[in-house]
């Protein structure tokens, strides 16, 4: 039945477009949240088709195409698979990748020949509330590490969590010098003896590092010559919670090879022209991907389900908005001092590539935006009509025209200053641009199968239509001044990532093909823009230890504590400079 509708859906607005032009927003929801577009992932044919859907609109509406034809066309790394050239053997037994072992994922292409040593959970703690050394007395440098994955339930004083992740134990290995490190599920922690996919990753790990997930089966294989099974050293290291980490006898050689799995795929964008000659732009966007299929890895709520996530709210209803209000613009042509560029991204999933790609390859002159519309998650307007605004301290009239311009029995609204946030906005303000956020609030369905159409408030987004018109009119048509000024950190929050501390800068999550983490964006009077780092640095170390990507990157920052002065060693127009920072 779904795909009847879809079907039906798609005739009337691809075949015939002008005979949606008057719809209201809940019907393009209703079509890009339909079964057909598969959840909308960039790389997919069902995301080519939500592109197309948007851009046909777009034109038979009257607005004229940017880019190619309405399409700013760029590629991303969906996935990452292996190569042909995995190969593992131990002492004459040979193993088979995707069955008795899978590379990880932040593995580097690479050989490796090495004696091999069992080294517990693989911690290396030392706090004042808890210590445990899974290294301590045991020489790894140049050799295999095979540790458990997980840990041991918190109990008091005793925190594990931030320390159980496999990237975590991946760097401590690497921090030890270790050649590798082999992460095995105990079964404890999972009854049964299955490899973690690879999972849906947006890019390919610079660590240098060879990591490999083995089964239990493969891994007790290698441990038999010592009498040993992981389900015995689970148990033993539950009970005791001491470390328990021995040296194997012979070698490992491995030959690992992962490749990335790119796609490409593109912003769609057009432009209603003023009937007034300027040079002056704004921009109204959405993001329009979303998770496709889910599963490990997508960033699903619920990684262990395969299955459509349609995300009608998120982002089909911000996407819809977008398209909406362009109708009216287009309809209604008034009056208005600026050009008015509609845009719906791709990729904000996967690190907000899309409107990150669009600030560094605009279609005009970057200086000519004046200010940037979003609309993220506007589909599930509550019972007291409550509508999220952010942004409002990124340009002076802000507040005020948001407050005359609203009618208090229709809409409540809630007002954050800050100009960065988890949207598509944040690419604007990064590069100062005036922004506004609006949203209607995360829910129980989000990143789930279940944002489904049949739970968005039709009536609400309505109302929300009709604010957002009236707002982006009077802006456009009055002379504020629109003058950007600073509203926050310009850096993505760090509370949910267990991070005690932040370095106050916005990591540059579109250029994938660098070594280190480039600052996007350095926060003013943060901590690196006082110890000297500037926009477009790219951080190769901290306190004398690598980093390579934001994986290593985000790991290296929860070690450190606030107040403490660390070294950053950033590379700046190919020269390597050394900054003191203090946190």
């Amino acid at each position: 039945m779904k795909k009847i509708l879809f079907i039906a859906l798609m005739f009337l607005v691809l075949v015939n477009p002008t005979k949606s032009q008057n719809n209201n927003a809940c019907q393009f929801v209703q079509v890009l949240a339909s079964d057909g577009f598969g959840g909308r992932k960039p790389g997919t044919p069902g995301i080519d088709k939500a592109a197309e859907y948007i851009s046909k609109y777009f034109v038979s509406i009257g607005l004229t195409p940017l880019f190619e034809k309405g399409y700013q066309y760029f590629d991303v790394t969906t996935s990452i698979a292996m190569g042909d050239k995995n190969s593992f053997s131990y002492e004459g037994k040979s193993f088979t990748a995707g069955k008795d072992y899978n590379p990880e994922t932040y593995s580097n292409d690479t050989t490796v020949n090495a004696a091999v040593v069992f080294a517990g959970y693989g911690f290396s703690i030392n706090t004042n509330d808890l210590k445990w050394d899974d290294y301590q007395g045991l020489d790894v440098k140049n050799k295999w590490v095979i540790v458990l994955r997980g840990g041991p339930k918190d109990k008091g004083k005793k925190f594990f969590g931030k320390y159980t992740n496999d990237h975590a134990k991946m760097l401590a290995a690497k921090d030890k010098g270790a050649a590798g490190i082999i992460l095995v599920t105990g079964a404890v922690q999972k009854k049964e003896d299955v490899l973690l996919p690879l999972p849906n990753a947006d890019s390919k790990s610079k660590s240098g590092f060879a990591a490999i997930n083995m089964t239990r089966d493969a891994a007790n294989k290698i441990l038999s010559g010592q009498g040993k099974t992981i389900e015995d050293l689970e148990k033993q290291l539950l009970k005791k919670q001491v470390p328990a980490s021995f040296n194997l006898k012979g070698k490992l050689d491995v030959t690992l090879n992962i490749v990335p799995v790119k796609a490409h795929t593109a912003n769609v964008a057009a432009c209603l022209m003023s009937s007034h000659p300027t040079d002056n732009y704004i921009v109204i966007g959405a993001h329009y991907d979303h998770l496709g299929m889910g599963g490990p890895g997508s960033g699903s709520r619920k990684p262990d389900t395969v299955a459509i996530h349609n995300g009608a709210d998120d982002n089909a209803s911000g996407t819809a908005m977008v398209m909406n209000l362009a109708g009216r613009f287009a309809s209604l042509k008034p009056d208005v001092n600026f050009n008015i560029i509609f845009v719906a991204f791709t990729g904000e999933e996967m690190g907000l590539l899309g409107s990150a790609y669009f600030v560094n390859h605009p279609p005009v002159g970057l200086k000519k935006i004046k200010m940037m519309f979003n609309f993220d998650m506007v589909g599930r307007l509550n019972e007291k009509h409550l509508l999220s605004v952010g942004g409002v301290g990124t340009f002076p009239e802000a507040e005020n025209i948001l407050k005359q311009d609203n009618d208090t029995s229709l809409l409540r609204l809630s007002f954050s200053k800050e100009g960065y946030g988890p949207s598509d906005h944040a690419s604007f303000y990064g590069d100062s641009i005036p922004v506004l956020y609006f949203n209607t609030g995360v829910h129980g369905d989000y990143h789930t199968p279940s944002d489904d159409f049949d739970k968005i408030n039709c009536k609400g987004m309505d109302l929300i239509s009709d604010f957002t018109l009236k707002v982006i009119t009077d802006i456009s048509q009055n002379n504020y001044s629109l003058t950007y000024q600073e509203a926050g950190p310009k850096n993505k929050s760090s509370d949910r990532s267990g991070l005690k501390v932040t370095l106050g800068i916005m990591p540059d999550f579109a250029n994938q093909d660098i070594k280190g983490v480039m600052a996007a964006a350095v926060t003013p009077d943060g901590p690196a823009f006082r110890g000297g780092m500037q926009k477009g640095d790219i951080v190769v170390g901290m306190n004398g230890k690598p980093v390579n990507d934001i994986y290593e990157y985000m790991e290296r920052l929860k070690a450190f504590s606030s107040g403490q002065t660390i070294t950053v060693d950033v590379m700046r127009n190919q020269k390597k400079v050394v900054l003191l920072i203090q946190l």
